[in-house]
């Protein structure tokens, strides 16, 4: 510390060689810095507090902006339609079409299998009438050939029993 006073200097002090340049150069220090504070320092404490002003009102511009976006998005959000009660309408549609096309689906089911339980009856029916048709045809094929066999020879008791038992055999055979 001792060595900040320390003799550097042509006057044998720290500071610069003449003494009243030191006085008038604090003078002239004090002067500006008085000067600055009486005439600069109004400016700077304005410009501080216009600045503050200036982020005050964009700070309330913002708030106010805000509020009316909010108040307009709350105005949009009350104009739309309640989606919940759309999908529950679009649901309830839904499952309305879907009863419908099941009754539907039922019906034609039904009416398909009696139209099949129809066809099947008439084909049963064509095809006994058919086998009942060619019995007869077969019977009476039978019948003249045992007429024939009859007709053509002599019968007696044991001969005309052996055709009945045979004719009898052939028939149950056919059925």
């Amino acid at each position: 510390m001792f060595a900040l006073f320390a003799a550097d200097a042509p006057n044998g002090y720290q500071l610069a060689g003449d003494i009243n340049e030191v006085y008038w150069g604090t003078a002239a220090f004090i002067v500006l810095c008085a000067v600055g504070y009486k005439l600069a320092w109004p400016a700077i404490v304005k410009g501080f507090k216009a600045r503050t002003e200036r982020i005050e009102a964009d700070l309330n511009a913002a708030q106010i902006a805000r509020e009316n976006a909010e108040a307009e998005l709350a105005a949009q959000t009350a104009d739309l339609p309640d989606v919940s009660a759309e999908a529950d309408r679009i649901v309830a549609s839904a499952n309305e079409t879907a009863a419908k096309l099941k009754t539907d689906m039922v019906a034609k089911a039904h009416s398909d299998a009696a139209a099949l339980k129809e066809r099947a009856t008439a084909d049963i029916a064509s095809q006994r009438n058919q086998a009942m048709a060619d019995l007869q045809s077969e019977v009476t094929q039978m019948t003249r050939g045992a007429t024939d066999a009859v007709v053509t020879a002599q019968l007696d008791d044991s001969a005309q029993a052996g055709l009945i038992d045979r004719y009898i055999e052939q028939v149950r055979q056919l059925g």
